[in-house]
């Protein structure tokens, strides 16, 4: 995504994401949101070695947990620290919650809690770790879950270097938080689109981007930043330039159309994303509400001085605002 803070991505968190086979730099890999997602629901039988480490601490604040003893286990092990009456979690569903993972030797690689915000990630799909699909599909928000991944859940021989050695057993604290929105509710707006901007599809299709007609004869962004909102959601929250969107979006450059990113495409989940992080998104999201599409074309003058000569032709996003925060 594009992300210029530096650090990972304001996705997934790199700790949970299954791996990619091809190294295609995206847009997005230039800004920072947590990578967090893994698949579903299970305890793994008892078998006779390490029990999951001691966990201290209430749900909502960052847990400690203890060191692993003795040699981990070489199966799945879930434990509920605390049951939750919210929404069981369902295979497919686009779950926020906090986290923390540390090694078996008690070496903590990843938490959302440092970073100050929770992560959104899709369970039960493929999109995570093994050990997350198949530990929290059928818990209900509100839990606090303790997960230890053995390496054929989580990174098996190669690990993720260099946070992650190969074969680590893993272990996670996961507060579920809530299930979040998929996909916007809003309707579309009943006027011509600005025939500045690309035509964007109105369509609200569950797991696919809208298609967007680049202009013909047109391969450079206007000069000045310009946004439209395109379907408009009735959400009573407003996004202001302090603001985190839960989203889907894509992004595409204006010459040719050459796709920069895709949230559906990438790991299927919404992404949690401080509107200040993206160029454009400050000013061109400034007032919209949840539930809203909103098209955005971003000049090579509102990027930062260093990637301008890379999107020197400026680019165009098609946002959804599935929440504001």
């Amino acid at each position: 995504m594009l992300y210029f803070s530096g650090g990972s991505s304001p996705r997934t968190p790199r700790a949970l994401r299954t791996p990619r086979r091809n190294g295609a730099r995206r847009i997005a890999a230039l800004l920072t949101v947590p990578l967090l997602a893994v698949s579903a629901a299970g305890c793994g039988s008892d078998d006779g070695k390490g029990a999951p480490p001691a966990v201290s601490g209430s749900w909502g604040k960052k847990p400690k947990i203890e060191k692993g003893e003795g040699d981990p286990p070489s199966e799945l092990k879930t434990k509920v620290l605390k049951s939750g009456n919210g929404q069981k979690v369902r295979k497919g569903d686009a779950v926020s919650a906090q986290y923390v993972g540390q090694l078996w030797n008690g070496k903590e690689f990843d938490s959302s809690w440092k970073r100050k915000m929770p992560a959104t990630f899709q369970i039960g799909t493929g999109k995570v770790i093994k050990g997350w699909d198949e530990a929290l599909v059928g818990k209900k928000t509100g839990s606090r879950i303790e997960i230890v991944a053995p390496p054929d859940k989580g990174y098996g021989k190669k690990g993720q270097p260099p946070t992650i050695p190969g074969n680590s057993t893993l272990v996670f604290v996961v507060d579920l938080e809530k299930i979040a929105p998929s996909k916007i509710d809003g309707k579309p707006v009943d006027k011509p689109q600005d025939s500045q901007l690309p035509k964007v599809s109105t369509k609200v299709e569950k797991g696919k981007a809208p298609s967007m007609q680049m202009p013909k004869g047109k391969e450079t962004a206007p000069d000045k930043l310009i946004s439209e909102t395109i379907v408009q959601g009735d959400g009573k929250k407003k996004v202001d330039a302090d603001s985190t969107i839960l989203t889907h979006f894509t992004a595409k450059t204006w010459k040719g159309g050459k796709q920069l990113d895709d949230t559906w495409a990438q790991n299927g989940a919404p992404q949690d994303i401080p509107v200040a992080q993206i160029p454009g998104w400050k000013e061109g999201l400034k007032g919209a509400k949840a539930g809203s599409r909103v098209v955005i074309s971003v000049p090579q003058s509102e990027f930062p001085k260093q990637q301008q000569k890379q999107f020197k032709d400026g680019v165009v996003f098609s946002v959804d605002v599935l929440d504001v925060k």
